[in-house]
């Protein structure tokens, strides 16, 4: 009974320990939210994003909302609520929740996005 118990108890630390493996086989870094792809400029929601928003997002993220956008973004407080509910993971997305929805966007157009993340996300 005892042996049952050693055998039980060293099988379970076994399954553990190689459960918790630290290997990662992904090739990609995920990028690191403390960089700032343009520290020498402040970025704006009204000088540098808002153009970004009226471009790619309106068509569905308005009232009336369309294709399924749970929220509109068509002001900076509109906007806030969005990056409230990951707008910049999904704009960052190469998965299947990539914002738009038609394909990601440019990497320049991305790093504005990121610089106004890494910027405080200021409105003006």
């Amino acid at each position: 009974m005892n042996t049952i118990i050693k055998n039980t108890s060293l099988l379970l630390i076994a399954a553990i320990f190689f459960s918790c493996s630290s290997s990662d086989d992904s090739t990609e870094t995920p990028p690191d939210p403390d960089t700032n792809p343009n520290p020498n400029k402040i970025t704006t929601y009204d000088a540098d994003v808002k153009a970004i928003i009226d471009d790619q997002c309106l068509r569905c993220h308005t009232i009336p909302l369309a294709e399924g956008a749970p929220f509109a973004m068509r002001n900076y407080a509109e906007t806030i609520n969005g990056v409230n509910r990951d707008l910049v993971l999904r704009v960052e997305s190469n998965g299947v929740n990539v914002m738009p929805p038609e394909g990601r966007l440019p990497q320049s157009t991305i790093d504005i996005i990121l610089d106004w993340e890494a910027d405080g996300f200021k409105e003006k």
